[in-house]
């Protein structure tokens, strides 16, 4: 028997692919952060969930690659990307417990980074998940924000608060709720549980207008012009939620939260973005076909498995 174990040695298991992938993003982040991050049970599920949802991502966007035929497009597989950036924002998004596999957690788009010659996964947080850590964080939890677009029929009054109104409040009438016109603007109620605390946002259309005008594509903008206003209606009434650094893993949420804007701002100088968008009332994907072209030499049967 002994002679049989010598001649069959039992082999160590080969980690898999998401294993790899959690052991990577630790020694990545540790070497380009500079301080350690061990990560416990549960937050090695959650960068393995990750590590699935990224790898899906990259599979279907590979498909329609191959199906349009574009052969000089670099490939959608994981040695093309760029695994610095990544490990950095998967470990603040596992920090804050998000977990990718959930929907309208975590949506990765990928785009094609000009300066480093690599796909950048940005790993977009869904705006209610966001508008749900900014209530459970906030220095004082509301008990209610309430959202809403206003359309041209509808009677909406905003009751501000001066010396004859302690509470902000509002009157809000939907005339024809299947014919309601135009959308004119939206508002954000944050209640409270002393009422004069009561804070209500207001955003007109014109505001509206200046965050189309500042996207970098107005593409969606045009294509589902409500679902794009009411999502800079919840990023609007965020920022009235002060975040308290005692509930939340204060480092990796700053870092999310910058994210939005960095990201945007350094696709705009080095990058062509895929556009891939996930409104959480459709929960589908709705995404731009055209990909970007250029990049790492492509190849028509390279390797799906990751090198980590």
């Amino acid at each position: 028997m002994s002679e049989q174990r010598e001649k069959n040695p039992i082999q160590p298991r080969k980690p898999e692919a998401s294993e790899r992938f959690t052991n990577q993003i630790m020694s990545q982040f540790q070497a380009e952060a500079g301080s350690p991050v061990q990560f416990t049970a549960y937050e090695r599920a959650l960068a393995q969930h990750l590590f699935l949802k990224v790898d899906s991502c990259l599979k279907e966007f590979e498909k329609k690659r191959r199906e349009s035929g574009k052969e000089s497009q670099a490939p959608f597989i994981w040695q093309n990307v760029n695994m610095r950036k990544l490990a950095l924002d998967a470990v603040h998004r596992i920090q804050l417990g998000l977990d990718a596999l959930i929907p309208a957690h975590i949506y990765p788009i990928p785009y094609f980074n000009g300066k480093e010659k690599l796909y950048d996964i940005d790993l977009r947080v869904g705006y209610r998940v966001e508008l749900y850590f900014r209530r459970v964080s906030a220095v004082e939890m509301p008990q209610d924000v309430r959202l809403e677009l206003v359309y041209s029929s509808d009677e909406f009054s905003p009751m501000m608060k001066s010396h004859d109104n302690n509470v902000e409040d509002y009157t809000f009438k939907i005339v024809n709720p299947f014919n309601r016109g135009n959308i004119i603007g939206g508002f954000a109620y944050i209640s409270y549980k002393d009422p004069q605390k009561n804070k209500l946002v207001l955003v007109s259309e014109a505001d509206f207008k200046k965050s189309c005008q500042a996207a970098k594509s107005q593409d969606f903008w045009s294509k589902y012009p409500a679902e794009m206003r009411y999502k800079t209606l919840v990023h609007r009434a965020m920022s009235h939620l002060p975040i308290d650094p005692k509930k939340v893993n204060a480092p990796a949420f700053a870092a999310v939260e910058s994210d939005s804007v960095e990201a945007e701002i350094d696709r705009n100088a080095n990058g062509e973005a895929i556009v891939v968008e996930d409104f959480e009332e459709r929960q589908e994907q709705m995404d731009n076909p055209e990909a970007p072209q250029g990049g790492p030499e492509a190849v028509q049967d390279a390797p799906r498995e990751p090198d980590f």
